[in-house]
């Protein structure tokens, strides 16, 4: 445990001195949601307020962003450089470094959760009555997926500059198809049928379910089991995929 939270401090110093970094995971998504917010505040999606409807899908841009385009490309990046080579050749095992990475996307997306809480409920009158305990598992088992799905993406990618723009082609349609700044049903038939196939979708809705309502779990048994199946299949390619050098 005290050589994971070191590394865990390791991985947050790292993240934080990379400028460009922070302002495009942290602020990006956060300045989009607000955008968004103040464009239509006071309206409603199915008789809840836009400002609480929001919410669930800024925090799920901030999951896409942080998995892809931070932990996903980072890991390459550290792989093309030469660090994770060096890395290997200490005592650090690889269930370490990969467990602590996944933990700093994690603090990494709490902090903007609350940040996009906070300033929706402040701003635009957002209101939670749903479930917050399972709001927050749900929360949690999205983050261990999408965060899985980096690592696995960053194994298949030969350089860092193809992760990236894999990164890129994968986070960038899932941020504003999943039904996370406007639902699925004002939405052309072949853009749904594309929000369907992608993961995000799941997550955004049993996120968003979560938060609004007091309905229990059972009701949202397909977007589990599509999440689960999503961390399955990558956990398997990013296990097998994973390399020093």
């Amino acid at each position: 445990m005290k050589v994971l939270l070191g590394q865990l401090r390791v991985e947050l110093l790292l993240y934080l001195r990379d400028t460009a970094v922070v302002t495009f995971s942290l602020f990006v998504p956060v300045l989009t949601v607000l955008f968004f917010g103040y464009l239509n505040r006071g309206g409603q999606v199915e008789e809840v307020a836009y400002g609480s409807f929001l919410i669930a899908g800024g925090i799920g841009m901030v999951v896409s962003s942080a998995a892809f385009e931070n932990l996903g490309v980072a890991l390459a990046q550290q792989r093309e450089y030469g660090v994770l080579k060096r890395l290997g050749g200490t005592p650090l095992r690889r269930w370490t470094l990969l467990s602590a990475k996944v933990l700093m996307a994690s603090v990494i997306i709490l902090i903007q959760a609350l940040i996009m809480v906070a300033l929706n409920v402040l701003l635009f009158d957002a209101n939670l009555t749903g479930n917050f305990l399972l709001s927050l598992v749900t929360m949690t088992m999205g983050v261990i997926s999408f965060a899985t799905m980096g690592i696995a993406l960053a194994g298949l990618s030969r350089s860092s500059d193809m992760a990236s723009a894999a990164a890129r082609a994968i986070s960038f349609p899932m941020q504003f198809l999943c039904g996370t700044l406007f639902p699925l049903s004002t939405m052309p038939p072949l853009l749904r049928t594309i929000a369907k196939a992608l993961p995000l979708t799941y997550f955004v809705e049993a996120l968003r379910g979560t938060m609004l309502t007091n309905r229990g779990m059972i009701e949202y048994t397909k977007d589990w089991l599509i999440l689960l199946g999503c961390f399955a299949l990558a956990f398997v390619v990013a296990a097998k995929n994973f390399r020093w050098e």
